[in-house]
């Protein structure tokens, strides 16, 4: 369902991410998601 709604542009999927990595900080964005209870992570995206 959150998909179709994504597809068809009703539910922008930015709102669900919470931290943001480059791809050189991988490990980084790796760790946050392993420890989501800690540091809060709902989503991590990772950008060039």
């Amino acid at each position: 369902m959150l998909l179709k709604l994504v597809a068809q542009g009703k539910l922008s999927p930015e709102r669900f991410v919470s931290h943001h990595f480059t791809f050189d900080s991988i490990i980084d964005a790796y760790d946050t998601f392993g420890r989501a209870a800690e540091t809060k992570a709902l989503k991590v995206a990772i950008t060039r």
